[in-house]
C-alpha cells in the first residue's frame, strides 16, 4: 500500500481526516495478512494512527502547507510528513514534553501541550527527523509488525454506566453502541495527552467541546465522551459523534467529581 495526501496549515476543520483515511487503508491490507492476529493488527492500526494523528496535528498548527505520505508492506508501515513552514529551531527542546510554540488558537482548540513529536518517538519503532529553521521539517516513523498485545478485562456496559450515573445523552445511540464495554476511564482536556495515554475502549472525561474531540474519540477508538460541567455541546461536534457511532453524554458535575464517581463505580467500590 502507498498513498499519499496534502496537508493545508490551520485547516482544523478537517484536522484527522487524513489519518482516518489512512487508518481504514490499513485495515483493509492488514485483513489479507494471514501473519497477524486479529489483536495485532488492532494493536498495529492503533499506534501507526496515533503517530499520524500528531503528525497531521502539527502541519495543520505549525505549517503553510505538507505532505503525508503512508507506505506498508509485509514488514512494517512507514509514514513520512513533509511540510513548508517556519521550521523547529531546536530540535532537541521539540522533544521535550511540555515545549510547545503553537498559536493561541491551537490552544483553545486543545492543542499545543507540547507532547505530540514525543508522542510519535514513543509509540514509534524507528523515528527520525530533520529541520531547517525558516524554511520546513521532515519527519519519518515506522511501525513494525511485532508489536506486543495486552488483553483488556471487560466491565460494564456504557448503557447501564449512564443509566446508573444519571448522564444525559447528547447524541442518539442505536443498541449495538450502547451494549458496548468499557473497563476503564481518561480525564483529559489536552488532546495530545488523550492520543498518547487514553486506552481503546475507555470512556473519556472532558470540558472540551469542539468537533476536534470527536476525532481523536474515533482513532483512539473510545465509545463514549462524557462532557462535564453542563457544557453545551455544538451542533457541529454532535453531527460527527453521530456520523462516527460516537456516543456525546453529559454531566452537571465537575470532572473531578465526576471521575471518582465512574472509578468507583468500576472498581466496585
Amino acid at each position: 500500500m502507498i498513498c499519499k495526501y496534502p496537508v493545508k496549515g490551520e485547516d482544523y476543520e478537517h484536522l484527522g481526516d487524513i489519518s482516518l483515511k489512512i487508518r481504514e487503508m490499513l485495515l483493509e491490507v492488514l485483513d489479507v495478512s494471514n501473519s497477524l492476529s486479529e489483536a495485532g493488527k488492532k494493536e498495529i492500526v492503533r499506534r501507526v494512527s496515533i503517530c499520524l494523528y500528531e503528525a497531521e496535528s502539527n502541519i495543520i498548527i505549525h505549517a503553510r502547507f505538507g505532505i503525508i505520505k503512508a507506505i506498508a508492506n509485509n514488514e512494517k508501515i512507514k509514514c513520512i510528513a513533509k511540510d513548508i513552514g517556519p521550521g523547529i529551531k531546536n530540535l532537541l527542546l521539540s522533544l521535550k514534553p511540555g515545549y510547545s510554540t503553537a498559536s493561541d488558537k491551537a490552544k483553545q482548540l486543545g492543542f499545543g501541550a507540547g507532547m505530540g513529536l514525543k508522542n510519535i518517538y514513543r509509540i514509534s519503532d524507528f523515528f527520525i527527523i530533520s529541520s531547517e529553521f525558516g524554511k520546513g521539517t521532515y519527519l519519518l516513523f515506522e511501525v513494525w509488525k511485532n508489536a506486543n498485545i495486552s488483553k483488556e478485562v471487560i466491565k460494564m456496559k456504557i448503557k447501564e454506566m449512564i443509566d446508573i450515573l444519571k448522564l444525559e445523552l447528547v447524541t442518539n445511540a442505536d443498541d449495538k453502541t450502547l451494549d458496548k464495554y468499557i473497563d476503564n476511564a481518561y480525564t483529559c482536556d489536552l488532546l495530545s495527552n488523550v492520543l498518547s495515554k487514553a486506552k481503546e475502549d475507555n470512556a473519556w472525561i472532558t470540558l472540551q467541546t469542539n468537533v476536534n474531540v470527536v476525532g481523536v474519540a474515533v482513532i483512539k477508538k473510545i465509545p463514549i465522551i462524557i462532557i462535564t460541567e453542563g457544557n453545551t455541546v455544538p451542533e457541529e461536534t454532535i453531527k460527527k459523534a453521530i456520523e462516527n457511532s460516537i456516543i456525546i453524554a453529559r454531566t452537571s458535575s465537575p470532572s473531578f467529581e465526576f471521575s471518582g464517581k465512574l472509578y468507583s463505580l468500576l472498581n466496585g467500590k
